[in-house]
């Protein structure tokens, strides 16, 4: 970034981890560089488990150094996701993909009011993290604390939100500088549009997912791509990374049009035609001929 465009958009000590550094290459972030590595992994795993013979060692050797690069780009979540992602898309059947892609995005869609009703075990979850690495536990300490100033804020105004121009934020009265960062996607969007703006917004991307699960609870012998089932769990894992980090990316929203292409396509073609008068049944009564006569 200094050395093309001249410029680095973030602290620099938030690219330090473990004694080095972590890539950002030119990502927003180096968050989203790990996510997106994360994403690639999936698709190297969804690709070797269809290939021939001949292409199945080259998908084995490029899964394995999307793993070594995960590990170096230094991201606890993303470690966690690819612990996840690798038994899931290689083993798992597609039908039980989709349902865990659909698991994890309404538990990214319902997590304010989970949280807002204190059934996120935050203290576990810290306690868990304080065994894996102290610093990422301080890290999710930080995020924590964050949060609950920013929804202490957003509950004066729960249902459309504060709107924009910083004003879901909490200031120093006396500085005028900003006293909370937020880092997940949902309190950004909570905060700032409401319940009604995060509902929208958090139940619009995970719509696909509810489609392609209706579909293969109402067909369950119907034959699928085996790259839907992949895509689905890309989604779900991304929904859940929005609750630790701002990653509605550009990807995501094409991962969702996929999806819901595809998921457009699976409906039979019978049901798409649109109805014809005297060709099947039609709501309310044709249309009589006029008896008028024109003169």
């Amino acid at each position: 970034n200094q050395w093309i465009y001249g410029f680095f958009q973030h602290s620099f000590e938030q690219m330090v981890r473990n004694g080095g550094f972590r890539p950002i290459v030119f990502m927003p972030h180096a968050l989203w560089l790990a996510l997106f590595f994360v994403m690639s992994l999936a698709a190297s795993l969804a690709l070797l488990r269809t290939a021939t013979h001949e292409m199945r060692w080259r998908y084995i050797m490029a899964a394995l150094y999307l793993c070594v690069v995960i590990y170096f780009c230094k991201s606890l979540a993303s470690q966690i996701y690819t612990l996840f992602l690798i038994p899931l898309i290689l083993f798992a059947p597609a039908r039980l993909q989709i349902r865990v892609a659909l698991f994890f995005a309404a538990v990214a869609v319902i997590y304010p009011m989970l949280r807002g009703f204190g059934l996120i075990p935050l203290d576990f979850i810290l306690a868990k993290a304080e065994l894996i690495n102290p610093d990422r536990a301080e890290s999710l300490q930080y995020r924590f604390d964050n949060e609950e100033v920013l929804l202490a804020r957003a509950a004066e105004r729960p249902i459309f939100g504060w709107g924009g121009w910083g004003r879901n934020l909490t200031y120093n009265p006396e500085t005028a500088l900003i006293t909370t960062i937020p880092d997940g996607r949902w309190i950004v969007v909570f905060g700032t549009f409401g319940s009604v703006g995060y509902l929208s917004q958090m139940g619009l991307v995970a719509l696909p997912l509810i489609f392609m699960a209706r579909f293969v609870q109402k067909n369950p012998k119907a034959a699928l791509s085996p790259m839907i089932a992949p895509l689905c769990l890309m989604l779900g894992f991304t929904m859940v990374d929005m609750l630790l980090n701002d990653t509605l990316v550009p990807m995501t929203l094409l991962i969702v049009g996929a999806i819901l292409g595809y998921a457009e396509r699976l409906v039979p073609e019978t049901q798409n035609k649109p109805r014809v008068f005297g060709q099947g049944p039609v709501i309310g009564r044709e249309p009589q001929p006029s008896k008028r006569t024109i003169l």
